[in-house]
């Protein structure tokens, strides 16, 4: 998922300002990025929404509860919520979807008393009943600064310095309980192979970092100033994909520093995890790839186990040399036979036609190579979500369903093998095509449908607002309804994003001047 422009500069300890540079995340779709928010907030029809003499009535409360803070009010706002949430689990459970998930960031601001509670109220008033909160992403990870077991800076390190938070504030936690406080279900949504630019300035880790062909990082062609972006300031830069920093998939370092991100998040017992960027860098022109040099398994720790995966020496020598060249000559062939078989002191093998035998040895190491990488993301990402699954806690996969994509031989770039993803493990497909009424939509659902077990939810990303076509997208209503037409089992959606649904609430939060007491948004 993309992340809008954010201003160059960075101004050091404001609050406000802080707040004003951070980027949210945005829809990568196909070639086109989600431009500025909606100018008008439209309610929409969704299902299991609060009424608007409901929704002011607590909003109203809230604010009594937030100003007056009497034990009165208090008991009356958390009645209203009660009221809600019970209200929202018996429409989910005779409606559909039973399940209807939005995706939001958090901010420092939202540390401020009744700010949260808005945010989480505004999404249980839509009926939704899940969200997911971005908790590692862009090199920061939401946890406190005085429980930060992990390499990456927290999110709320300047509102520490500035003193408007203490250091042991849990950003995370409070989340956790104000949407189990309203029957909202909450996932931990994190990053996964792209750490963060800061992750490169981290003594020690430069051999963790995924290399191509010509022994180059992701973010080895950047443009960037680097001056801008050192000292974890690269969090509140502008985060295309040119810019994000991959690591080796097979590197024991790597995962055991997400892993360690993974289990702090865990401890806030969160309802799941959803894992995205399971995968390698893209490439600029969107172009298959059909060259070893091209894939990202150069490093070291990748190249190792690709190597020591294979157990015929001939064929190993091979891939060594293929792994240095990119390609493979009947030459190749007939040195790498002669050196072998001098070592062994053994008579060469008699090979008939060289250019053919070298053709069939180069596509044998070529279909090597590209499953050695898939096996890469596979084990990673089973590998650092192994805590949830060993408390008995859900786990997703975010993808793009062509991110798997494989024609004649030739690759999509991302290599994400999504359909190989264990069965237990949800799948969130960004279904993010472009069409007025919504089909080509409900083509990609189908297509995940169909390359996923029928034991595994499948829960597509929808991205567009209520009641209006944005950006290209028709509305969420009429994307369900295109995909309930052709999926009717489908019982799950999530919609991307909360700030598309809500641009006010999160464009005061973003700058920091969100009090929890601006107006109640209300069904038009």
């Amino acid at each position: 998922m993309k992340c809008q422009k954010a201003p160059k500069k960075l101004n050091r300890l404001s609050f406000l300002l802080i707040a004003s540079l951070t980027c949210f995340s945005t829809a990568f779709v196909g070639n086109a990025i989600a431009g500025p928010l909606p100018e008008k907030i439209l309610w929409g029809n969704p299902t299991c929404d609060v009424s608007t003499t409901e929704i002011l009535r607590k909003h109203e409360l809230r604010k009594s509860a937030l100003v007056i803070n009497s034990s009165n009010s208090q008991a009356q706002y958390q009645a209203i919520i009660q009221k809600h949430k019970s209200d929202l689990q018996a429409c989910r459970d005779r409606l559909a979807p039973k399940t209807q998930a939005t995706w939001i960031r958090l901010y420092p601001n939202d540390a401020k008393s009744g700010v949260l509670e808005d945010v989480f109220d505004k999404v249980a008033n839509r009926g939704y009943n899940q969200v997911f909160i971005e908790v590692f992403y862009d090199g920061r990870v939401l946890l406190p600064v005085a429980d930060n077991p992990t390499p990456w800076r927290s999110v709320m390190e300047e509102a520490v310095k500035a003193r408007e938070v203490p250091a042991d504030y849990d950003l995370w936690k409070k989340a956790i309980a104000i949407g189990k406080e309203r029957g909202i279900k909450v996932y931990g949504w994190s990053f996964t192979m792209n750490f963060g630019y800061g992750y490169s300035e981290i003594k020690g880790r430069s051999a963790v970092l995924a290399l191509n062909g010509n022994g180059e990082n992701s973010i080895a062609n950047t443009n960037f100033d680097r001056n801008l972006v050192s000292n974890g300031r690269a969090f509140y830069e502008d985060a295309y994909e040119a810019d994000h920093l991959f690591v080796d998939p097979y590197s024991a370092i790597a995962k055991a520093d997400l892993t360690s991100a993974v289990k702090a998040l865990m401890q806030r017992q969160p309802d799941g995890m959803v894992f995205d960027y399971v995968r390698y860098p893209t490439n600029s022109t969107a172009a298959l790839i059909d060259n070893v040099k091209q894939l990202w398994i150069h490093g070291q720790s990748s190249r190792s186990a690709l190597l020591s995966s294979i157990d015929d020496k001939n064929v190993r020598e091979l891939m060594a040399l293929y792994l240095k060249t990119g390609d493979l000559t009947a030459d190749d062939v007939v040195q790498t036979e002669k050196k072998l078989t001098e070592t062994v002191k053994v008579k060469p093998t008699s090979i008939k036609n060289l250019r053919e035998t070298a053709a069939i040895a180069e596509s044998l190491l070529w279909n090597i190579a590209t499953n050695h990488a898939y096996q890469g993301v596979i084990n990673f990402v089973t590998a650092i979500s192994a805590p949830f699954k060993q408390n008995n806690m859900a786990i997703g996969t975010v993808f793009f369903p062509n991110g798997n994509l494989n024609e004649a031989g030739k690759f999509e770039a991302r290599m994400q093998p999504w359909d190989r993803f264990p069965t237990y493990m949800e799948r969130h497909p960004m279904t993010y095509a472009l069409c007025n009424d919504g089909k080509c939509v409900a083509d990609q659902v189908s297509e995940v449908v169909r390359q996923s077990s029928p034991e595994t939810l499948v829960c597509p990303v929808l991205a567009g607002t209520w009641g209006q076509g944005f950006d290209g997208h028709p509305s969420f209503e009429k994307q369900m309804q295109a995909i309930r037409a052709t999926e009717p089992k489908i019982n799950c959606f999530s919609h991307f994003v909360y700030a598309w649904m809500e641009p006010e609430s999160d464009r005061l939060r973003k700058f920091g001047k969100a009090t929890g007491l601006e107006s109640a948004t209300i069904p038009n």
